[in-house]
């Protein structure tokens, strides 16, 4: 009797508008995966996220003193957590009760476990971009999981991010100045650059999606071990990882062929603010340049240096082929 499958588990992390949905809406694409929406699941147990932008040494050690204890409330916040991520109570997996904080991660492991086999699948993604702050407890918790880090130019992350405030200020999305979005990015690639390299650790530039597109599909497949010939179609079978109700701003994400987007940066800021965001960000080259020489096995990153090209081809929102 041949052995099951062993199963893969997939946590996408980033800073938000880096192209996370992108890469989560192509992976559950396929027939093998399975998904759900933003779980924000460690945000609800463990909270202080502005306070790890700006110390994280002594949030992570309070987080770790956390861990330990179990308060009354955590089941049912973080029940409600998975109803809202798999859309609604009826279809969520239901959480065990009265456990310390590194039961509950352990139990998200669990539940997750048993709702891909449920599906019969043999990969779960889960993707939360500011679990990227509680990077190394989830990589303690779940030692066998693979951490998929998005990185998105800097320039082109902060004009998405205000963009956004504007365009859907009525769902209150993308909050902070700009000062605030320039520090998360560079949080973000901070962190980034220190898990480069190792193992159980993918950093993918955004760009790479139009650059290296053949590069990245082989990416996905191996990371979520489907078939070479696995297609999957994102048109009409990505509802449940995005309510566009709810989220509107990520219709693009999951639209059946794949846009490269429109450069926003020179058309919301003027010269002087340029050159201030510029002055202020990590240098987005030399990331890049760092990635590529960590990650030896992936030299294509470094076609990501320049951004995405003006001509780059429309992508199938699949792991199959793509089409210009």
């Amino acid at each position: 009797m041949p052995k099951p499958t062993p199963l893969r588990r997939i946590f996408i992390i980033g800073c938000p508008r880096s192209g996370t949905t992108v890469v989560q809406s192509l992976l559950a694409s396929l027939p093998n995966v399975m998904s759900m929406g933003e779980t924000n699941y460690l945000l609800c147990m463990l909270g202080n996220f502005n306070a790890w932008l700006n110390n994280p040494a002594a949030v992570e050690s309070k987080w770790r003193k956390r861990l330990a204890l179990a308060r009354a409330s955590s089941r049912r916040d973080l029940q409600d957590c998975l109803d809202q991520a798999f859309g609604g109570s009826n279809l969520a997996p239901r959480l065990r009760r009265r456990m310390t904080g590194r039961g509950y991660i352990d139990e998200l492991r669990r539940v997750l476990d048993a709702e891909a086999i449920r599906r019969n699948c043999t990969c779960w993604v889960e993707k939360t971009p500011d679990h990227l702050a509680y990077l190394s407890i989830l990589e303690k918790q779940i030692p066998d999981a693979h951490f998929l880090h998005m990185v998105r130019s800097g320039p082109d992350v902060i004009a998405s991010a205000i963009e956004g405030q504007i365009r859907f200020s009525e769902h209150e999305v993308f909050l902070g100045s700009i000062p605030y979005w320039v520090k998360r990015w560079n949080r973000a690639t901070q962190v980034h650059l220190q898990y480069a390299g190792r193992p159980r650790h993918t950093v993918l530039p955004y760009a790479c999606l139009f650059t290296a597109t053949a590069q990245v599909q082989e990416l996905l497949r191996d990371l979520s071990g489907a078939s070479a010939t696995a297609l999957g179609s994102a048109s009409g079978q990505l509802d449940h990882i995005v309510d566009l109700a709810d989220e509107p701003w990520k219709k693009g994400s999951i639209d059946e062929t794949l846009r490269p987007p429109q450069r926003k940066f020179e058309g919301l800021f003027g010269p002087c603010m340029r050159q201030w965001l510029n002055d202020h960000l990590t240098g987005y080259a030399e990331v890049i340049a760092t990635l590529a020489e960590r990650q030896p096995t992936m030299p294509w990153v470094a076609s990501a240096a320049e951004g995405v090209p003006v001509d780059s081809p429309k992508i199938r929102a699949s792991l199959g082929t793509h089409k210009a």
